[in-house]
């Protein structure tokens, strides 16, 4: 099975703003249903058309390669895909299958030269496992992949913390300034982002100005009946 089908599902943004509450962890274990029904659904539907299928989450191919290569996002400082409807509050699923599909390729909207100045994931991150420094081949942990040109991700240190917090963290998800929603001036900024990079340092500054990213309490807003 040459092939991979990539898929993502956003994540509430609501959920993820309360990161690292529990309220985060609820609304990534229900994005995971979703790619579990949409994987599911989308292997049998390849098979009923007499096709092999085989459909993946987390497990068996390293996910976001695949969605950079299917041309849904770029590779974001914290090792995350940054796609351009839902930034980094995404996750991602796939089919390996041998059906024979047209190719997609990588595309390019600005994120690498935006990360390079941005680093409020770096600066957010409770534990430094994002590094500040330049992209690298190297590998720094047993978790890390060497041979790609990317900016050091610490796992090991990730989900150690995880692990004392009780949630999957998402403090980087949170803050980082692509996760917008879709008004029209956040699509203008990203096109400033994909056309004048030579603006991102202004663009980060204003993200800080109008307390994008800040820490908002479920409490307020997301057990609210509408």
């Amino acid at each position: 099975m040459e092939y991979a089908i990539v898929l993502v599902v956003n994540m509430d943004k609501d959920g993820i703003d309360a990161a690292p509450t529990m309220t985060e962890l609820a609304t990534t274990w229900r994005t995971y249903a979703q790619l579990g029904f949409l994987s599911l659904g989308m292997a049998q539907f390849i098979r009923g058309l007499g096709y092999n299928a085989l459909p993946l989450i987390n497990d068996t191919a390293l996910s976001v390669p695949l969605a950079i290569d299917a041309g849904l996002g770029q590779l974001g400082r914290h090792g995350l895909l940054i796609t351009p409807q839902f930034g980094p509050r995404c996750r991602i699923c796939k089919v390996l299958t041998d059906l024979p599909l047209e190719i997609d390729w990588p595309i390019d909207f600005g994120v690498t030269a935006f990360c390079d100045v941005c680093k409020k994931c770096v600066d957010r991150c409770p534990v430094d496992a994002i590094s500040k420094k330049e992209r690298s081949y190297e590998a720094v942990s047993i978790s890390s992949n060497g041979g790609a040109l990317k900016w050091v991700f610490d796992a090991e240190k990730c989900r150690k913390y995880h692990m004392s917090i009780g949630t999957n963290c998402g403090i980087c998800v949170r803050v980082c300034p692509f996760n917008k929603s879709s008004y029209w001036f956040h699509s203008v900024v990203r096109w400033f982002i994909e056309n004048a990079p030579l603006l991102n340092p202004s663009l980060v500054k204003m993200d800080d100005v109008f307390s994008y990213g800040k820490f908002k309490e479920p409490e307020k807003f997301f057990w609210q009946s509408p």
